[in-house]
């Protein structure tokens, strides 16, 4: 079994390592002046030299070069999934107050004679 766990999907020794860093730079850029604040965030990739090796070496550059729009596509989506969830509650909450609203009492209008 636990053999099987480790020959079962082995593209993560294939692929490079992707680091996140929050807030403060990672420990290359200590030295240097590289912005530090709640806004700001550090992508590291680690290669190895089977990372750049002749063979591999194109497919790494394209894959590091696509990963921003790559990126930028997750956010986009993830926003948009949050902004149909939102409007989806709004319009639930909306029901909910039409619901709630008293209904107006037609009175008997007595014309004086």
């Amino acid at each position: 079994m636990f053999r099987f766990l480790f020959t079962h999907n082995l593209s993560f020794l294939f692929s490079f390592q992707v680091l996140f860093s929050h807030r403060e730079p990672p420990r290359e850029l200590a030295e240097t002046d590289a912005r530090v604040g709640n806004n700001i965030g550090y992508i590291t990739f680690v290669l190895f030299p089977r990372h750049t090796a002749k063979a591999n070496r194109d497919n790494t550059i394209n894959l590091i070069s696509t990963f921003r729009d790559y990126l930028h596509y997750h956010i986009k989506c993830s926003k948009a999934y949050i902004h149909s969830r939102m409007r989806a509650k709004t319009s639930d909450f909306l029901k909910v107050l039409n619901r709630a609203r008293p209904e107006k009492v037609e009175k008997e209008k007595r014309n004086i004679k």
